[in-house]
């Protein structure tokens, strides 16, 4: 499972429908301090990068630290965040894409695998020997 990415202002709007006694301007503010901790490089006490949308109110943390979860089920994350600890630039999301052209790999985040890039071990015959059957 991966996060559903969302947009800033898309997450700020589906908070207060949720939490409609929520400070707009109090969540923005936390949620901007956060995603500059994210781009800083501040990361949980595990190293794991701090999940953005979880941090706001608690502090910074990843979601395991923060939800005591493995992996993410139907939570969300700010796109500005999500996937900073890859470089994704030029890589293709299956959101991305016409339903028509969705073939090939995919990695669990979504993102198009160019099987080109991968590295493949290479056939080694040195050191062995067929011998005839008599």
């Amino acid at each position: 499972m991966t996060f559903k990415r969302i947009s800033f202002l898309k997450y700020i709007e589906h908070h207060l429908q949720l939490n409609p006694t929520a400070d707009r301007r109090d969540l923005e503010m936390k949620l901007k301090r956060v995603l500059q901790d994210h781009q800083n490089g501040i990361t949980c006490h595990c190293r794991d990068d701090i999940w953005a949308i979880g941090s706001a109110f608690p502090g910074n943390g990843c979601f395991t630290f923060l939800t005591g979860e493995h992996l993410p089920y139907d939570d969300y994350e700010l796109h500005t965040a999500h996937h900073r600890s890859s470089d994704r630039k030029g890589q293709v999301h299956i959101d991305d894409l016409d339903p028509d052209d969705i073939h090939g790999l995919f990695d669990d985040e979504g993102y198009k695998i160019n099987t080109d890039l991968m590295k493949k071990p290479g056939l080694c015959l040195l050191g062995t020997s067929i011998k005839p059957t008599q």
